[in-house]
């Protein structure tokens, strides 16, 4: 991930971003192909980040590719699905293209491609909930789908099928390497080496349950300052 992205993000010039308006999506930004798999009729939760197409951006480094272009992020197929118009049919929408120089912001919300072994195929979204100077604070989400089950008895009802969340968090280093904070609210500051014992003072003094995102955010905050 390229640095200071929030500040590309809040401080793109108008010029760029009035030059962009005129743009239409090119092959660089979409593979041309639509979504791969179809929803069942009826379930519970969703697979998405935003349900609905939202107006957002599209960067690629420090240049604003694309304003105000219809965009979902589809976390089920871990796919960022794009549209010309809002009045294009959903079908229609294409992925965009993985590639960890390439960003989007969805309401306030940006996104990023992280390689795995290198590869930006095989690489996943995050959400980016901070970037320091030291560290960056991610967010991943996947989103695991249960069949639907029939009913077995007379007595018993149809299960629809339902996706729910899990949410992982990780710090990644400005050489790119990645550290899964543990799930257990005691073990999250085993990642922070030699300044666990001060962090768990600080948490301690600032009343802070690690177990939240926000108040995981702002240890993580403190600890980019020091």
């Amino acid at each position: 991930m390229r640095a200071l992205i929030v500040l590309i993000v809040l401080f793109i010039s108008h010029n760029s971003a009035s030059q962009v308006n005129a743009r239409r999506m090119t092959s660089e930004l979409y593979r041309d192909q639509t979504m791969s798999y179809s929803l069942p009729k009826d379930y519970h939760g969703s697979p998405y980040f935003n349900d609905n197409f939202v107006l957002g951006n599209i960067y690629k480094g420090n240049e604003l590719l694309m304003e105000d272009i219809p965009l979902r992020y589809n976390i089920f197929s871990n796919e960022i699905e794009v549209k010309e118009s809002l009045e294009e049919e959903d079908e229609d929408a294409k992925p965009l293209t993985k590639s960890s120089e390439i960003f989007v912001k969805i309401d306030d919300t940006i996104i990023i491609l992280v390689p795995f072994n290198g590869k930006d195929e095989d690489g996943s979204y995050f959400q980016v909930l901070f970037e320091g100077k030291k560290i960056n604070f991610l967010k991943k989400v996947t989103k695991e789908y249960t069949s639907p089950k029939k009913a077995s008895t007379s007595i018993t009802r149809d299960l629809k099928g339902a996706f729910t969340d899990k949410t992982t968090f990780f710090l990644q280093t400005k050489s790119g390497k990645m550290y899964e904070l543990p799930k257990a609210k005691n073990k999250k500051l085993l990642v922070f080496g030699k300044d666990k014992e001060y962090l768990q003072e600080f948490a301690r003094k600032n009343n802070l349950n690690l177990n939240k995102e926000e108040d995981l955010k702002k240890l993580i905050v403190h600890y980019d300052s020091l």
